[in-house]
């Protein structure tokens, strides 16, 4: 009989442990934290309440504060897709380009038929105009027939045709 009360005893001990056991005593005597009237749970676990002060606005007796002036956000730029190069170009039924740009501009002339494909590249410094052509051994390579040529200005088509090489 005695190991038996001393077993539930025990038991009773290992579940509840300390602060468990310091927890049932509630606040009879004082705990470890010296609080009279408070249970160990109570102490442990609930936040130190501090008044808060009333917040008080001073009275203003001068004019408004007025806000810094906000900068004005910059112009978004369009994109890229958007560009339209400031160039006139035209192609002849031979292949001839005749591009006319108001600023400095690149341009590339370009051809192909089927796999085979030239390109003439031009850098134009000035306002003006200039006149761009494949050469000889550029249209053998093409080869006869169908070309498809293009006028690219600052990496822009402004000018597509098809022509016939004979």
């Amino acid at each position: 009989m005695r190991s038996r009360l001393t077993t539930f005893v025990t038991a009773g001990f290992l579940l509840l442990g300390t602060g468990g056991a310091m927890a049932l005593n509630g606040g009879a005597s004082l705990g470890l934290g010296g609080h009279a009237g408070q249970s160990a749970s109570f102490a442990q676990y609930r936040p130190v309440e501090t008044p808060v002060p009333p917040v008080t606005t001073p009275p203003t007796t001068g004019p408004p504060a007025s806000t810094p002036p906000v900068p004005t956000p910059p112009v978004p730029a369009p994109p890229a897709s958007k560009f339209i190069p400031s160039a006139a170009a035209t192609v002849s039924a031979h292949g001839v380009a005749t591009i006319r740009c108001l600023a400095t501009c690149h341009i590339v002339l370009r051809a192909r038929r089927g796999s085979h494909r030239v390109h003439v590249t031009v850098t134009l410094h000035a306002n003006g105009t200039t006149t761009v052509s494949l050469s000889k051994s550029e249209l053998r390579k093409l080869g006869r027939g169908p070309v498809v040529v293009s006028i690219y200005v600052d990496g822009k088509v402004i000018a597509t045709r098809k022509v016939k090489v004979t």
